[in-house]
């Protein structure tokens, strides 16, 4: 028998491990990730940062301009060590103050759309914020802070992963510029993930358009296999992409299992644009299992992998 090729390999482990299904909650306010044991701090952004357009996770300016007041989540940047290259875009955080009596009691949420400057955190743990959002996080009004210096406008905070909630967006993925259609070449980002959870694989196949005109879906055998692209794991990648329309399958897990997501039909037009944003039709809305306490404050795996951050 030939030998599996090692990311086939994985990909046949992830698909198995899809089979166990996640739990899910209806409302996103009872899921049951604990704070996390060890601290971070919380620093102002620049009013210049690049994190503000968006573009490091894929999210147009305009919606990172308003910032994600569906669910009433600010939007953030992490250092490094959060950010891992990519794959947290898109992650929802709660934060709160350590020992500060002052300090809003029930903190605030966040949306991670972009990394820190290197220059302004550093260590493991950091979070950068807006102005607004840190007015929030502190119980500081927006004239008392934009008067204090930025070595004062870093604290000592709390934080747990929580479930992202979007009452008006589906799961909708981005097509990325290195995308190049008549050559097979297909790039993307998710963006808008509901839950409180990863996707750990991704496959693309043709929607056949039946007689009357609909995109319906393809045979099975038809799916090809994404892979993360390397050194950016936040982005998957195919070099086999069918020709369009297209509709895509994913595996979503809470650090425990996973499960298949499904869209209806077609995801992708025929004739799909690099930057394009496209609608999966699908929502996300499963929760860590209760071990995530560790999960969510990045255990490594056996692979040395970090999940559910």
């Amino acid at each position: 028998m030939a030998a599996v090729p090692q990311r086939q390999h994985l990909f046949l482990v992830l698909a198995l491990a899809a089979a166990v299904a996640l739990p899910q909650v209806a409302s996103a306010s009872s899921y049951r990730c604990g704070w996390c044991p060890r601290r971070s701090t919380a620093s102002l952004l620049p009013p210049d940062a690049p994190v503000l357009t968006g573009a490091a996770c894929g999210y147009d300016p305009e919606t990172v301009a308003s910032g994600f007041t569906d669910g009433g989540f600010h939007i953030a940047a992490v250092s490094a060590g959060f950010f891992r290259r990519g794959q947290a875009c898109g992650a929802c955080y709660q934060l709160k103050c350590r020992g500060r009596a002052a300090c809003a009691e029930d903190g605030v949420k966040v949306v991670v759309v972009g990394d820190a400057p290197d220059a302004n955190v550093t260590g493991d743990g950091g979070f950068m914020l807006t102005r607004d959002a840190f007015a929030a996080l502190t119980n500081r009004g927006g004239d008392r802070l934009a008067r204090q210096d930025d070595d004062d406008a870093t604290i000592d905070i709390d934080f747990r992963r929580i479930p992202c909630a979007y009452s008006d967006k589906n799961l909708s993925v981005r097509v990325e510029e290195a995308s190049v259609k008549n050559r097979g070449r297909l790039v993307l980002r998710f963006l808008y993930q509901g839950g409180q959870t990863d996707i750990a694989a991704v496959e693309v196949a043709q929607a056949v358009v039946n007689a009357d005109d609909d995109a319906a879906p393809s045979p099975a055998s038809m799916w090809r296999y994404m892979t993360r692209r390397e050194g950016s794991p936040g982005v998957w990648s195919t070099s086999r992409a069918p020709d369009g329309p297209l509709r895509f399958r994913v595996v979503v897990t809470a650090g425990s299992g996973g499960k298949w997501l499904h869209s209806a039909g077609a995801v992708l037009p025929a004739e799909w644009a690099p930057g394009g944003v496209y609608d999966t039709g699908l929502r996300v809305a499963d929760v860590a299992a209760s071990t995530c306490g560790g999960a969510s404050c990045g255990s490594a795996d056996e692979n040395g992998d970090k999940e559910l951050r």
